[in-house]
């Protein structure tokens, strides 16, 4: 099927209300960055789902008979938008699960204006690793990413065994970049690592001069970014160009392909950045196999990345739980359903939920910038 036709068959798209095709039995919405600074991302996200319910409804004829509809909803990173989407979405009952949400600030403010109180809906792999969303357990979000403060125990560790004395962290001033110094603080803490500057920038811009300043100053062995993509690309060129010597390394919420189009392979070769799901870009997994696989049948020649691998991942949870949620699945039995999952493997990625357990991975491993630009384990 040429992709052209895949919207039509499949999913809808919309900036604006959507709409649902008549014979619609199965919907799953969500909310993403289309546009603005997370573009990437979030398009990222609805293309990797969109690619594993294409393939169900074409190979399967959906899920016991129903065809899954995907309904995607831009909010271009805004939080008023995500509320808005999530409110509509919330009063159509057609709609029987979420999936592929962006944002800390985005989905916490979600559950601070008490939205999910009276529905069961379930949100199925929220990308933010905001510890304030799993502990204590939410029971409407079922994650599918390790925690933020996992990712940086990870850089931590590694940076120590570095040889590593004096850090530095550059984080967005939001709750997200708060809750991330307070990880990276921990995690040095135990290793008797010094915090030497905490230096932070004004979210929603690429304004970081006085964060490097600030960075350069101290002249750490290595720097901690907890920021996305397009202030990290910035914050390295100019840490970079101001005589920078420390390591640098990102999680997960920045990606190599716009930190490479801003700045160039030449600058970002080197820097570290943690993933929290299977490298999308060899099948040393059959999951990865598989995904591949299904980009090119249903995304031809759009280039691999981990936002698509995250929605594919999505995807492939929900379809699992929608099979067990019997021949009429509701919000309810959706959710019961994903409680119900246990211990699976997605082709050799293992994850497990539980009642008591709505994290279903913790997965966690550095990545590298090279000098062409690409990212290496």
């Amino acid at each position: 099927m040429r992709i052209k036709n895949l919207f039509a068959v499949l999913v809808s798209i919309a900036t604006g209300a959507a709409s649902f095709t008549a014979h619609a039995d199965v919907v799953i919405a969500q909310s993403a960055p289309l546009s603005g600074e997370a573009a990437d991302v979030g398009n990222g996200l609805a293309l990797g789902s969109r690619i594993y319910f294409e393939h169900v409804n074409a190979t399967e004829g959906g899920v016991n008979g129903h065809k899954i509809i995907q309904v995607v909803k831009d909010d271009g990173y805004k939080i008023d938008a995500t509320v808005k989407n999530t409110r509509d979405f919330i009063a159509d009952p057609k709609v029987v699960a979420l999936t592929g949400y962006y944002g800390t600030d985005n989905v916490s403010e979600l559950f601070k204006q008490s939205l999910f109180d009276n529905t069961p809906l379930a949100l199925v792999g929220a990308s933010t690793g905001a510890r304030l969303l799993r502990e204590p357990l939410n029971p409407n979000i079922f994650h599918l990413r390790a925690s933020y403060a996992d990712e940086i125990e990870a850089i931590v560790r590694h940076v120590d065994g570095l040889g590593t004395k004096r850090i530095a962290v550059f984080y967005e001033e939001n709750p997200f970049g708060d809750a991330g110094v307070r990880a990276l603080e921990d995690a040095a803490r135990k290793r008797n690592i010094a915090v030497a500057a905490r230096a932070p920038y004004e979210p929603y811009t690429t304004k970081v001069d006085r964060a490097v300043k600030d960075v350069l100053a101290v002249d750490p062995d290595a720097v901690v970014m907890i920021a996305l993509t397009a202030p990290a690309a910035e914050f390295v060129k100019l840490y970079r160009t101001g005589g920078g010597r420390g390591f640098l390394f990102n999680i997960s919420t920045a990606n190599v392909e716009g930190m490479t189009k801003a700045i160039g392979a030449k600058v970002a070769q080197g820097v570290g950045i943690s993933q929290v799901f299977p490298f999308p870009y060899s099948a040393t997994l059959p999951l990865v196999a598989e995904y591949q696989g299904l980009m090119a049948r249903y995304a031809k020649g759009t280039p691999y990345s981990y936002a698509t691998m995250e929605g594919f991942v999505n995807a492939k949870v929900l379809v699992a739980a929608l099979r067990k949620a019997g021949r009429e699945p509701t919000r309810a039995s959706v959710k019961q359903a994903l409680q119900g999952l246990g211990q699976m493997s997605l082709g050799g990625y293992p994850i497990s939920f539980a009642p008591n357990n709505h994290v279903g991975s913790r997965f966690v491993e550095l990545t590298v910038v090279s000098k062409s630009g690409n990212l290496m384990r």
